[in-house]
């Protein structure tokens, strides 16, 4: 039986992304009461027609019929994807789900998107307090689920690559490149950057202490002025993330 810690930067309920979800659910083996945690939209009022999309996704495309729920001590396949990265920190932390997660990883596997993988780092950029209500940059602190899974302490950012704004930058999560930097001042020196463009992912292998990039973009690993990109394909030893 595997165990898998995969974070998708964007499209995760998309074609590109069914054959990563395939290879994890089939590496992981045996799995049992497959699970869409839908906290991170849980605010949203379209929250049911979300989760009937997500749960129609994996049933039709990836061939595994998963259920909504916020209980996971039966299962070891848990996907969590889009919504508030604040707002989804705030309940798996108050809920005590983040200990669940944490100790799901030593069972089997988590997929993550977008906000949900955003929440599991050393700290949280809070979008939309940010991009939404203009308050200045600023981090929180994460569930550090990917540093007690990987040993990899960093900050997850999603969308790290996008375009949406067209005439104005909305790279880093809508964040920017004058937020970002205000924010990369505000880190400690231990504490690096995981951007995943969109359409991108990264799966860690906790057995083989290993990981391995799928999709369109590319893997961006940043500490201090060092900067490493990982395309679609590679394969890296955790250790690399860490030393």
């Amino acid at each position: 039986m595997g165990r898998f810690l995969a974070l998708m930067g964007s499209g995760e309920n998309s074609p590109i992304m069914v054959t990563p979800h395939q290879k994890i659910i089939k590496a992981t083996g045996n799995i049992t009461n497959p699970i869409n945690l839908s906290t991170p939209y849980g605010f949203q009022e379209n929250k049911d027609e979300l989760s009937a999309k997500i749960e129609k996704y994996f049933e039709v495309n990836v061939g595994t019929k998963v259920t909504t729920s916020t209980e996971i001590s039966g299962s070891n396949w848990v996907f969590a994807g889009p919504g508030s990265p604040t707002y989804n920190l705030r309940h798996w932390r108050d809920s005590g789900l983040s200990l669940e997660l944490t100790k799901l990883l030593e069972r089997g596997s988590l997929v993550l998107a977008s906000a949900a993988a955003m929440s599991i780092g050393a700290k949280v950029m809070p979008v939309y307090e940010m991009y939404k209500v203009g308050e200045d940059p600023y981090w929180l602190d994460g569930l550090n689920i990917l540093e007690n899974a990987t040993g990899i302490k960093a900050a997850v950012i999603a969308h790290y690559n996008n375009a949406q704004g067209g005439t104005h930058d909305t790279r880093y999560c809508f964040a920017g490149q004058k937020r970002m930097t205000a924010l990369e001042s505000q880190l400690d020196s231990d504490i690096a950057i995981l951007g995943i463009d969109e359409h991108t992912g990264i799966a860690f292998d906790l057995e083989a202490k290993s990981a391995e990039v799928f999709g369109k973009g590319v893997i961006t690993f940043k500490r201090g002025e060092k900067i490493v990109t990982y395309e679609n394909k590679a394969t890296i030893s955790i250790s690399e993330f860490v030393n």
